[in-house]
């Protein structure tokens, strides 16, 4: 493995421009809320991360209403408002937010959405932002497929405020029959949910019996009302902590948790005492953070408890090992404006097992946050998957936003390369085969008190290829080529021919071998061969090698095709010329000598002086040597 630092380059992007987020980020509202709800944080977070004009996805969520319960019916997404204009067209972005604070006008064939209203479709009936969590899960599954789509990314992070913790949960862990319910790819049991991280922000992840909340007007008899409570006179509230809807009293507007037009099911909860309903777990490769609020002392944000902010095993936050949280002191109404917080919470993660995956030739930013426990320092890791091999570089450049470090790791996570950063730009190479790569940024919060992201950019020049079909003549027996290990060497095509690059051929039964020249740039280079106990071979001419693009050589269609014709026929084929065992560009008595000496002793397995590769040094093997020793045979070269 070779390295190299690049001290000066040329950044790719202007630092002032916002760039992508290694994952796309949703943003979930509450209830009785919209996605307005986020403006302070989606502006500050929206100068480093790209966000469209067109990242809303607005849904109903109570369209038939007292027609029905069902989910499919009362969730739709229709595409144009009142007047027309196409709505739920989102466009390629990094941030996200869902509103689901809307109606419409209740005609089926044209239907319309009513922005930002609260309507419903009759009395005692709740309104679309106030309607039960399980159509939310419904909603979000549709939410991430269409954001997959426009994007072509592999997974997204999502972040819920209050009600939209649950819904996040709802989507992650309902499962019926054994199957989950709303993940975009049920069949894949581990990335079917396509989703990196959650963060939640003062969420009722064990309920909430709080029966108003200063400065809202809420329906407490809503859908969404009845699934955040965690008791009803004193009996566990089903959505929450699992029992039958008939426990539901009469005075919400109905029983049907699951939505499926029937008000008598059994239904299992998210919960379980303090944790997680280990019946339907937390999926253990997302990592979660939840973010409390204690606000003014009085152990509530004054909708939540404290104690119900978050699930937990005793002091440890679940699921366990891969979940923290983080305290604050906002109320209720403040806490999707507290956009530290949120930042904090997305911070990227400090496990190589969790690190998100990037793509070469884009730019990213990052963040450099307080950690838990007031830990000021902060690591932050990245992957990479290298197809071909070839030199990769990590550029980064850092305007008062805490970074101290870069580096480059194996896929063990052993570092190849590193850097310390004192300046406003730089990068850190690696010449590497294919393979898995982990990029690694470490700071310091304390130098970074003004949120500021880092900017980044991995690229890579992949490397030569070389498709090489080639027959040692000891190998070739007219049907078969015995497989074996070749040495190939790429040499500057003007003397004295140095050494440029070289790779390790492993041929099949047909002599084929596919290598990559992983520092060569491009341009001709000969080819030197090398094998055991054949004689070293040249290309006849220097051969033409781009980067990312894979050549062919065959040596065995023409003699012409090695530098001095210096090949020999045999079954059909121009082979290398077998029986230099010492290697020293001669076929003479002293190989003959090694030859029959291991014959004598009856030397067998994988050894020099074995010329036809059949595991045994015999008459054969002496034959090969003898009749090249004989003939004068020596390498030719340039």
């Amino acid at each position: 493995m070779f390295l190299s630092f690049v001290s000066v380059f040329n950044l790719s992007f202007v630092y002032s421009q916002a760039v992508n987020s290694p994952y796309p980020v949703i943003f979930i509202h509450g209830l009785n809320s919209d996605d307005l709800t986020w403006n302070t944080t989606l502006s500050q977070i929206s100068s480093s991360w790209t966000m469209s004009s067109d990242h809303t996805l607005s849904a109903v969520m109570n369209a038939r209403g007292g027609d029905t319960t069902n989910y499919i019916q009362d969730v739709i997404f229709p595409d144009r408002d009142v007047s027309g204009n196409y709505v739920n067209t989102i466009s390629n972005s990094s941030v996200y937010a869902f509103n689901f604070g809307n109606f419409w006008n209740r005609n089926n064939s044209d239907p319309r959405i009513i922005l930002y209203n609260s309507n419903t479709p009759g009395s005692n009936q709740s309104s679309s932002s106030q309607s039960s969590i399980y159509k939310q899960g419904y909603a979000l599954k549709i939410f991430i497929d269409s954001v997959l789509r426009v994007t072509g990314a592999s997974k997204v992070i999502l972040c819920g405020h209050s009600m939209g913790g649950l819904a996040i949960r709802e989507y992650l862990q309902r499962m019926e029959n054994g199957i989950h319910k709303w993940w975009i790819d049920p069949l894949d049991l581990t990335n079917g949910h396509k989703v990196a991280r959650v963060v939640t922000f003062g969420t009722p992840h064990l309920g909430t019996n709080v029966s108003s909340i200063p400065f809202t007007t809420i329906d407490f008899n809503s859908e969404a009302i009845r699934d955040m409570r965690y008791s009803f006179n004193s009996a566990n509230a089903p959505y929450l902590f699992s029992n039958t809807e008939n426990t539901v009293p009469s005075s919400y507007y109905n029983a049907d948790i699951n939505c499926n037009g029937i008000q008598s099911d059994t239904i299992t909860g998210l919960s379980f005492n303090t944790a997680e309903n280990t019946l339907m777990p937390l999926p253990q490769n997302i990592t979660y953070t939840w973010i409390t609020s204690n606000y003014l002392g009085l152990g509530t944000d004054l909708a939540v408890p404290l104690s119900r902010q978050w699930i937990y095993n005793g002091s440890v936050s679940s699921p366990a090992g891969i979940s923290d949280t983080l305290l604050t002191n906002k109320n209720h109404i403040q806490q999707t404006g507290d956009y530290k917080s949120i930042i904090r919470g997305l911070d990227e993660p400090d496990n190589l097992n969790y690190s998100y995956e990037l793509s070469f030739g884009k730019t990213y930013a990052g963040y450099i946050t307080l950690q838990s426990k007031g830990i000021t320092s902060d690591t932050d890791f990245y992957n990479v998957k290298f197809n071909s091999g070839g030199k990769i570089t990590f550029q980064l450049a850092s305007v008062n936003a805490g970074v101290n470090g870069i580096a480059v790791l194996n896929s063990s996570g052993s570092v190849i390369v590193s850097k310390n950063i004192s300046g406003t730009a730089d990068s850190v190479s690696c010449y590497c085969n294919s393979g898995t790569y982990y990029f690694r940024v470490t700071g310091n919060s304390n130098q970074n008190t003004n949120f500021n992201s880092y900017r980044f950019t991995p690229s890579a020049i992949p490397s030569a290829g070389l498709n090489l079909t080639i027959a040692p003549e000891g190998l070739w027996n007219g049907i078969i080529n015995i497989s074996d290990t070749i040495k190939l060497y790429l040499k500057s095509n003007a003397s004295p021919f140095f050494t440029v690059d070289s790779a390790i051929a492993f041929t099949d039964s047909s002599g084929n071998g596919l290598v990559n020249f992983i520092h060569a740039v491009s341009g001709s280079y000969y080819l030197q061969v090398r094998h055991r106990n054949s004689i070293e071979t040249w290309s006849s001419a220097p051969i033409s090698f781009t980067n990312g693009i894979t050549s062919v050589f065959d040596f065995t269609g023409s003699q012409s095709n090695a530098y001095g014709n210096n090949l020999v026929y045999k079954y059909g084929k121009w082979c290398i010329y077998a029986g230099d065992i010492n290697q020293d560009g001669v076929i003479d008595a002293s190989d003959i000598s090694s030859v029959e000496n291991d014959a004598v002793n009856g030397l067998s397995g994988y050894v020099q002086t074995d010329v036809t590769g059949d595991n045994f040094v015999d008459g054969s093997d002496l034959s090969l040597t003898d009749n090249n020793a004989l003939t004068g045979v020596t390498s030719v070269t340039p």
